[in-house]
Formats: C-alpha cells, structure tokens, sequence
C-alpha cells in the first residue's frame, strides 16, 4: 500500500483484503472522527499505517482504552491493526487487555497530531505490542477469532 494514498483509501483497500481474504462482512465506520475505523457486527477495529517496519507496534493508551470502552458498551472486541511494508499486524485488545494495564507505559514526545511540519512536540504515552501478542488470523473464517 502505498504511502501516497489518503487515509480513508487505505482503510477502504485494507477493509476489502479482510472481507475477501477472510470471509468478514466489515464496513467502514461513518464518521471520520470515530474512535475506530470499520467494524462488523462482532467486532471493531482501529487500522494504523507505517511506512517502515518495526518488529513491536505501539498503541497510544488513549486510543486503547477508548476502544476496550466502546468494545464494551456495543458488547464487540476490539482489534488494533498495524500494516506496514511487511504486511497487517493484528491484535485482539480485549485479549491483550490485562498485559497492557500491567506493562511499561512508554513515553515519546511527539508531534501533537499526523502534521510533522510543525515544531511542537508533547508526551505520548503508549502500550507496545510484542509479536508474540498478535492475533492469528485463518483465512476463509467468518469472525475473527
């Protein structure tokens, strides 16, 4: 995927290769300001695009514990998908929940939104999500556990 393409597109791209590749019936969240980016009738997931590879993916805290909330309010689980140039990374937060409130918190200043252009730079605080975290996924399934 490249990096050329708008965020919506890559969701959309990213929506249709788990619809075909694993047999889902994801939709891509209405609004461009929902906590999450598509969802099923089971699930909701949070898609994140790098341009380069990391073996362990970060998620900020706030954005894991707004998914694991609203996971529970429409009694759905949450994923956190990463995909970058060696393909999606996907993981089950709720089943990840326990690990993460127990693990490191990692703290990175960072720029204050995706505009890098700008000089200004906070704290972030994040969880990292170790490969051995990931959710396995098999093809033709029709949920995602």
């Amino acid at each position: 995927m490249t990096s050329n393409l708008t965020e919506e597109k890559k969701v959309l791209l990213s929506i249709d290769y788990f619809n075909n590749k694993y047999n889902l019936n994801l939709v891509k969240t209405v609004n461009q300001y929902e906590i999450w980016d598509a969802e099923d009738k089971e699930n909701i997931i949070e898609f994140k695009f790098r341009n380069k590879y990391y073996e362990n993916k970060y998620i900020q805290i706030d954005k894991f514990l707004r998914l694991i909330m609203a996971a529970e309010y429409y009694s759905k689980t949450p994923y956190y998908c990463v995909k970058d140039e060696k393909g999606y990374f996907f993981y089950n937060l709720e089943e990840q929940r326990t690990n993460l409130l127990e693990s490191k918190i990692i703290t990175q200043k960072v720029s204050y939104q995706t505009d890098f252009s700008k000089n200004n730079k906070i704290n972030k605080y994040f969880y990292q999500l170790k490969p051995t975290q990931q959710t396995q996924l098999n093809e033709r399934r029709t949920t995602l556990l």
